[in-house]
């Protein structure tokens, strides 16, 4: 490329490394500095704040709430991938198949979801769940003559994890149906040829050869999920207790709800190096040879 087209690219590109940098690098930055200090939302700390060093992570891998956090957030995050990744598959092998009826309205029912913003979709849920004859589900319950379930208070973790199912597993089923169209079809002629059923087809041929787009599958959904907030907060508001404190919601309740901004700033941090560990673990695989 020449000079002048490397001054029309960087001309271009310019608005969006701006917006990138004030919105993004800056904040992470000013966060990462706010971490070592004692900064508070309200009172003398406000305006008269100091650096601390490490108290603030001291104090943080000592909390055992955080650790209660941590293991939440862990089992969110795994259960909802393990349960998105089988109806995604699912829905990616049928609608992979070239007669179907109903292809167009499976398509739709999966992807909607994902057109919703999260408060709305929680919106919807608590009206779903709500407790007594007031909640949808209980009403259909009553017709049945089941008596009504608190849903967000016997079951809180298994609720949210089966509403994260409904809302995100249409992500999953795009990228995985992408995936399938791209195996060659002499591959499966082959197969079939040689006898292969269809357990032997999907575990030996289909999933090894979509491996990739699993793993990076894999990688947004976890980055995504170990930081859930809105729907999360929205519903449960992390209760009851702390059952479904995860540490999104552990960061919003210490910097806002107690309002310790430099806490809260170093258990984002923490949450962020997490990120970034299990998106390096993913990348890796991504580079192994099966």
């Amino acid at each position: 490329m020449t000079r002048l087209q490397n001054r029309t690219l960087l001309l271009f590109l310019a608005p969006a490394l701006l917006m990138i940098t004030v919105f993004t690098l800056l904040p992470a930055l000013w966060a990462v500095y706010v971490s070592f200090t004692d900064l508070a939302l309200a009172g003398p700390k406000a305006l008269n704040y100091g650096f601390v060093g490490l108290r603030n992570y001291v104090k943080l891998f000592s909390d055992r709430n955080f650790h209660n956090s941590l293991s939440l957030s862990l089992q969110y995050t795994l259960y909802t991938n393990l349960g998105q990744f089988v109806i995604g598959l699912t829905a990616a092998l049928i609608l992979n198949r070239r007669k179907l009826r109903g292809q167009t309205l499976l398509l739709a029912v999966i992807v909607l979801p994902m057109v919703i913003p999260g408060i709305t979709q929680a919106l919807i849920w608590s009206s779903m769940l709500g407790a007594g004859e007031f909640g949808t589900l209980n009403r259909i319950l009553g017709l049945l003559g089941v008596d009504p379930v608190l849903w967000t208070r016997t079951a809180p973790m298994l609720s949210i994890v089966l509403i994260n199912f409904w809302n995100n597993s249409g992500f999953a089923m795009i990228l995985f149906l992408a995936g399938l169209e791209s195996i060659p079809g002499e591959v499966i002629e082959s197969a079939t040829m040689d006898g292969a059923n269809g357990w032997q087809m999907l575990t030996r041929i289909k999933l090894p050869l979509i491996r990739y787009v699993v793993l990076l599958w894999l990688l947004l959904n976890t980055i995504g999920c170990f930081g859930m907030f809105d729907l999360v907060f929205a519903l449960t508001r992390g209760g009851p207790g702390n059952a479904t404190e995860l540490v999104g919601i552990y960061v919003y309740n210490q910097s806002f709800q107690f309002f310790e901004l430099g806490y809260g700033s170093a258990a984002a941090l923490v949450m962020l190096v997490i990120s970034l560990l299990l998106a390096l673990i993913y990348v890796r695989l991504m580079r192994v040879e099966f």
